[in-house]
């Protein structure tokens, strides 16, 4: 007698994925011609075929907890070749989108940044914090910093900024480590593992190394290019955090009476070439990233998680350089309401990134490293 299945669908979740990108997934015919074609996926587990039938079966467990939705690498070989037209790379992209609002902590908050008629509401946060504490600062002095000099110290001294990001960064540390632990868990569960696997310090130093060199990423036959805007955004905003720590460096060893350049910086300054060269990166690989996604089919379709992500991160660098160039101009007001919506751009990435679509760099990074981990990127026996 054949054996009986009990399949627990959940006929809500489809119709999130439906309503959220993935609306041709109802062509898939599971023909494999999608994981025949796929660089990436393991032999042990292939993929997308079975995360193609899981949705249609509302297998929403299995796909939250799935590993290989973060091994894709939207790459969209498998749409290129699918015959039916049923998009798998969309799909994958969609699940991933789920799989940061489920295990978000506080899930609100992923909620609101993957709709956009709520988004203002993330925004609303550090518009109010930030204006506060500039209006707080100078309505004694009548907003002298208007006058004289363009500093943008002037208006929001380096130390109040510190005690406003070092929280929002300690709150994004947290509720990234809180959501990894449940996201980890589920890995465990739904991908035990086989024996085979590396040892934590080897299976993390090679990941690292495909992350940095973007070599699985060249693998890739329809976005090959796709490598290259990511390389450039990735480094862009790799610099941009090390010269913004080092800018605090400068400021704090002037306060303790050494003799260095303080802020702003001049243009010849090391760490203001690194400033501009590194948002000069970022800016091109984002707006790469921009161009592929409205201009060719081939880039997939673009859910709002992913845009509200694209366009957040080109006004953080656009607002940046703006900042700088209305001060060069002595531009005083648009110069300082520049640098406030700058610092507005640069809390929501920050404060929100384990919630938004940055979450990709944590729960990529986690499932790539258990990927070694789990033994099921060691070849096959027999």
């Amino acid at each position: 007698m054949t054996e009986r299945i009990a399949i627990n669908a959940d006929l809500d979740f489809v119709q999130g994925l439906l309503k959220d990108g993935a609306g041709d997934l109802k062509y898939c015919y599971q023909c494999s011609t999608c994981t025949v074609a796929c660089p990436a996926t393991p032999d042990g587990s292939p993929f997308p075929r079975k995360e193609m039938i899981h949705a249609q079966w509302g297998l929403k467990d299995r796909l939250l907890k799935s590993m290989d939705a973060w091994l894709c690498l939207n790459c969209n070989d498998c749409s290129t070749h699918c015959p039916r037209g049923a998009n798998p790379g969309d799909v994958m992209a969609v699940i991933r989108s789920k799989a940061v609002q489920h295990f978000s902590t506080p899930g609100f908050i992923a909620r609101a940044a993957n709709t956009p008629s709520k988004i203002w509401m993330l925004f609303l946060i550090p518009m109010a914090i930030i204006g506060a504490v500039i209006f707080a600062i100078n309505a004694p002095s009548g907003f002298a910093f208007l006058s004289g000099d363009i500093v943008f110290s002037r208006m929001l001294p380096v130390p109040v900024v510190d005690a406003i990001f070092i929280p929002t960064f300690a709150f994004a540390a947290i509720t990234a480590m809180l959501g990894l632990k449940r996201f980890i868990a589920g890995l465990k569960e739904e991908h035990p593992a086989n024996g085979r696997g590396q040892g934590l310090i080897p299976a993390t130093v090679g990941t690292l190394v495909d992350i940095l060199t973007h070599k699985p990423f060249r693998e890739c036959g329809t976005n090959h290019s796709r490598s290259n805007a990511h390389m450039l955004t990735m480094y862009g905003f790799l610099g941009l955090g090390l010269t913004t720590t080092l800018v605090a460096i400068v400021y704090y060893l002037d306060k303790f009476g050494f003799q260095v350049d303080v802020t702003p910086l001049p243009f010849a300054n090391p760490i203001k070439i690194l400033g501009n060269v590194s948002g000069l990166l970022a800016l091109t690989g984002i707006l790469l990233v921009l161009m592929r996604r409205l201009s060719s089919k081939e880039g997939g379709v673009t859910v709002s998680f992913d845009m509200i992500f694209i366009l957040v991160i080109l006004l953080t660098v656009l607002s940046g350089f703006l900042a700088q160039a209305t001060r060069v101009m002595n531009l005083a007001s648009l110069a300082y309401f520049i640098y406030y919506a700058h610092l507005v751009f640069v809390f929501f990435l920050l404060a929100y990134a384990p919630h938004t679509k940055f979450a990709h760099i944590f729960y990529r990074t986690a499932a790539m490293i258990y990927h070694r981990m789990s033994g099921r990127s060691a070849p096959q026996e027999g």
